[in-house]
């Protein structure tokens, strides 16, 4: 994918609709900060420390608080945003280990993303608990282009403007 926003990026789409469209967030662009830089007002706790990443260009100034949960027996995931600051200090230590929060979301209309399936403009994969879990960055982008095989490399290590070379 060319455009800015989502060059390099890994999304996790959590809603889909064919009709109304689809709301994912980019998990592997860190925004190098935590949750106090953007509440500094608000009493934290623990929660202070909860990483940022840039989840999209929809809303940008939107943060948008999210847990994942990976269950093992059915190697699904499931995502919980939107929560309020009462509801995160309720929740299980283990939940706060995945918490992550997010600047801007990424959307999509009916029928956009599918125009871009069609393009082959997004590679899809299944989620892995590895990957929610982590602190996912660029290079764990690149590690999964790596392990689709060699031509997936390639692309993934080509200039982006290739004339520069």
């Amino acid at each position: 994918m060319r455009d800015p926003n989502f060059r390099k990026t890994i999304l996790f789409l959590s809603a889909y609709d064919k009709q109304d469209g689809a709301f994912g967030l980019v998990i592997n662009r860190p925004a190098n900060k935590k949750l106090v830089d953007f509440l500094p007002d608000q009493e934290l706790g623990v929660l202070e420390n909860v990483p940022v990443y840039h989840g999209g260009p929809v809303e940008p100034q939107e943060l948008i608080i999210a847990s994942f949960q990976w269950t093992e027996l059915e190697a699904k995931v499931t995502m919980h945003s939107a929560w309020s600051l009462n509801e995160l200090e309720e929740l299980p230590v283990n939940e706060r280990k995945t918490l992550r929060a997010f600047v801007g979301y990424s959307g999509w209309t009916g029928g956009q993303l599918e125009a871009e399936l069609q393009q082959d403009a997004w590679i899809i994969q299944v989620a892995t608990k590895t990957i929610l879990n982590g602190k996912a960055d660029e290079g764990t982008w690149l590690k999964i282009m790596r392990s689709l095989g060699p031509a997936y490399h390639l692309l993934a290590i080509a200039p982006d403007n290739p004339e520069l070379n």
